[in-house]
């Protein structure tokens, strides 16, 4: 049986290096589905290169302040009452393996993102008109590079990683009428963030493994006085094999961010708590490529302030080694 095809669906592990998410009263958002080959095959190392193409769709269109849900009539305090953000990402991960041990990562996301909210007066309670953002955008790049160790049987292996978000994402972005959005909105933070994580992945049987993983991210600095929110996420999942081609996923997902800080920051409506489920089902092509599907659930929202929250997620990628 090929265990790359056969284990190809453990996809989709928390790892803010290949998804880092940020949520704020807009809502900005990427999936948390973690697609390289770590995820994949049979864990092993893979000397050359690899690429990951991901397509996602997060739809931020519910308002949410603790647990419980809002409706817009509800917002009585704020300048602005948020309406939607439309995230349609495209993320793209090139790897390189120098080796048995050591491999190197490039994430490069694209952004097509659409937000309306009306501003609001909060003298007279009553909507002014409405203000919208839309952008195709580059967003923050990352690179990271990681060590990994497997058992002489190959039936476990271990990782570390460590590496930069940049500053590549523009933080200028404004609309038609030459407003500036605001900061949890733009492509990129403007900060230089470190990422550090570890990950273990165990096969059982030939069919079925299991993988754990946690990361932390944090920015280094300030950028226009604005400091997003630290960010820690932990996440197991399960696959299973049908045959050499189809595959079973299932992930559950735990974040938690801080609120964001500064004189540009929202810090009452940004940071967060979640847990969401994300089943998927993968389909190997050929002899090293990987197509995959997701949907991502939240089945806990936990929002400081208020801010906008989605109702699920999709992602539709590729992944293969070279």
């Amino acid at each position: 049986m090929n265990n790359h095809r056969t284990h190809a669906g453990l996809i989709g592990f928390a790892l803010s290096a290949i998804a880092a998410t940020a949520h704020a009263s807009c809502g900005t958002a990427f999936c948390t589905l973690m697609t390289d080959r770590y995820a994949q095959g049979t864990g092993g190392a893979h000397e050359g290169w690899s690429v990951d193409l991901r397509v996602e769709r997060v739809t931020q269109n519910r308002l949410r302040t603790g647990t419980t849900n809002l409706d817009a009539s509800q917002v009585t305090e704020e300048e602005a009452i948020e309406r939607y953000t439309k995230n349609t990402n495209v993320v793209t991960t090139l790897g390189y393996g120098l080796g048995n041990d050591w491999s190197m990562s490039l994430r490069i996301p694209v952004s097509k993102r659409d937000h309306l909210h009306d501003v609001y007066d909060v003298n007279t309670q009553t909507i002014v008109g409405p203000e919208q953002w839309n952008y195709t955008k580059l967003g923050d790049v990352e690179a990271l590079a990681r060590r990994q160790l497997s058992t002489a049987d190959a039936a476990q292996s271990f990782a570390v990683f460590g590496g930069l978000k940049l500053p590549t994402g523009s933080k200028n972005v404004t609309n038609d009428d030459g407003s500036r959005a605001e900061r949890t909105l733009q492509p990129g933070t403007g900060t230089t963030d470190l990422i550090l994580g570890v990950a273990t992945r165990r096969a059982v049987g030939l069919k079925d493994a299991a993988i754990a993983q946690a990361s932390a991210t944090m920015a280094l600095n300030k950028s226009e006085d604005f400091r997003p929110g630290a960010r820690i996420e932990v996440s197991a999942g399960w696959s299973h094999a049908y045959s050499d081609s189809l595959g079973t996923v299932l992930q559950l997902n735990w974040r938690h961010r801080r609120h964001d800080s500064g004189g540009q920051a929202e810090p009452g409506n940004s940071g967060f708590t979640t847990l969401a489920l994300s089943p998927g089902v993968t389909f190997g092509v050929g002899k090293a490529s990987t197509v995959y599907a997701f949907v991502q659930v939240p089945v806990y929202q936990n929002m400081r302030g208020i801010q906008l929250v989605p109702r699920y997620a999709l992602a539709l990628g590729w992944t293969s080694d070279f």
